[in-house]
């Protein structure tokens, strides 16, 4: 199974960027004159962990050796050559359930202060804790908001 998160090809002129990974995160960052823009979800390792949150499934924690090598063996996160990112996930079994988040992040390109590599690196159990409690506060305000 695959997932695929990116620019449409070809990039937009003038755009300049790639691989941007790093610390259980696999990004890409791109920008112009006028806007940067981060794109990142888990890899290969973080999606190991994951797997202890049950966010994928459990046997997928054992694929951490593998995940760990240079040279991963039948799945992964690739980049492509325009600014993309693709998974290639471990096999499912019937009644698995996957996780996989992939968020986007933008800032003024002139804006050192908004780091969008930071923005993305949120784990999906996190991210959905935070847009449940946010739901439940809106619907405890009078006004909805």
């Amino acid at each position: 199974m695959q997932f695929s998160a990116g620019l449409p090809a070809p990039p937009p002129e003038g755009a300049d960027g790639g691989y941007d990974g790093g610390q259980a995160l696999a990004a890409i960052t791109v920008e112009d004159e006028g806007t940067r823009l981060t794109i990142g979800g888990n890899d290969e390792e973080a999606i190991c962990w994951a797997a202890e949150a049950r966010e994928v499934p459990r046997r997928w924690a054992a694929l951490i050796d593998e995940a760990n090598r240079q040279s991963a063996g039948t799945w992964g996160v690739g980049y492509g050559p325009s600014h993309r990112m693709t998974w290639t996930l471990p096999p499912l079994e019937a009644g698995d359930h996957c996780q996989l988040t992939v968020v986007a992040a933008w800032a003024p390109a002139a804006d050192d202060s908004a780091n969008t590599w930071y923005a993305v690196m949120p784990s999906p159990t996190v991210l959905l804790r935070q847009a449940a409690a946010d739901a439940a506060q809106r619907a405890d305000t009078p006004d909805g908001g």
